[in-house]
């Protein structure tokens, strides 16, 4: 088995085997281009000139010099991607290319990944001596229009319905309006956009231009946009990834563009995935859809020095307290979508 590392594909030279691996939509190497602006890198682990294994990253800096090496900005799941495997040794097999590709990784303070739904476990990552956790998400499998609908809240079906007799949902093949929509209605609520627009609207664009992306806003009867969502996907899965909406919106706005997106993932044969639920915000507004609660582990080391330099910048923004930070549950999950409103 031979272990290399490699820079992402702005290197001339980049074989061809470094891209077949690829789980998930994240996982594409013209994703990991544009949301790392081209910084990314990868570790490769090939068997008989074959790649086996890859795992992306992108490596920064931050403030005190301390280094992070974590995933590119709007990558919602990363991790290792393995080559398919049958056989007694199978566990064993993928156990020691995840091994191999995490001891290629370089010295970081600070190391922060959320694993993609086909890793099972993390022992690799244990036995490396990172700490693992685990949040959730919800998966809607593909079916009939009808048994969909049934298995959603009774709630949730309402709000559906009157949703539907005012507002009509349209699909935009241009990402711009919905890209000045997404930021007047941030502005509207007083909250900073976390991500950079140049890249999170060439992600857009190049997911709309590749087939793998979608934009559905819905309109009141005089036409002007109330609440949209962008979803991309790829073999197996649609993601909820963006979601946007006007401050005076009608409960159900949103609710009804996830119920569109979910009969466009089951009529392709994808499962729909919520990409994120938290007990506390989206809740009682994502598992109304139905679907199964799944896990997502996540997997992290971060140095003493790196939590020392980052609680002291913290103690330094107002409002915040040594409260803040006990309270803390999980170190350092990377922002999700800079707005995922509840309906």
């Amino acid at each position: 088995m031979h272990v290399g590392q490699i820079i992402g594909p702005q290197v001339s030279g980049k074989t061809p085997q470094c891209t077949t691996l690829v789980p998930t939509i994240f996982h594409e190497p013209w994703w990991l281009e544009i949301a790392s602006n081209g910084a990314y890198q990868e570790a490769l682990v090939s068997s008989d000139g074959v790649i086996v294994g890859r795992l992306p990253y992108l490596l920064g800096r931050r403030i005190g010099g301390q280094t992070t090496l974590t995933m590119p900005a709007m990558t919602h799941v990363l991790g290792p991607a393995l080559a398919n495997m049958s056989g007694s040794t199978r566990s064993l097999r993928r156990f020691n290319i995840t091994r191999d590709l995490i001891e290629q990784l370089p010295q970081a303070s600070h190391i922060w990944f959320r694993l993609h739904r086909g890793i099972s476990d993390t022992l690799a990552f244990e036995a490396a001596d990172f700490a693992t956790g685990v949040d959730y998400t919800t998966e809607v499998a593909p079916d009939s229009k009808e048994n969909l609908w049934q298995q959603m809240r009774d709630k949730t079906r309402n709000v559906i319905r009157r949703a539907q007799e005012s507002l009509t949902v349209e699909q935009l093949l241009d990402p711009e309006p919905f890209l000045d929509f997404y930021d007047r209605n941030l502005h509207a609520r007083g909250v900073r956009n976390h991500y950079d627009r140049r890249i999170y609207g060439k992600l857009i664009t190049e997911s709309l231009h590749r087939g793998v992306g979608r934009i559905l806003v819905t309109r009141d009867s005089t036409g002007v946009a109330k609440s949209g969502i962008f979803t991309i996907w790829d073999d197996d899965s649609e993601y909820y990834l963006m979601s946007t909406r006007t401050p005076n919106s009608q409960n159900g706005a949103t609710s009804l563009l996830i119920w569109t997106a979910i009969q466009h993932a089951a009529l392709s044969g994808l499962t729909f995935n919520t990409d994120g639920l938290d007990s506390k915000t989206n809740l009682l507004l994502l598992t109304g859809f139905g679907g199964t609660i799944k896990p997502r582990y996540f997997v992290r080391t971060t140095s003493t020095m790196f939590q020392v330099v980052r609680y002291a910048k913290n103690l330094l923004v107002p409002g915040y307290t040594l409260q803040n930070i006990i309270a803390r549950r999980r170190l350092d999950p990377p922002d999700i979508a800079p707005e995922r409103n509840a309906d």
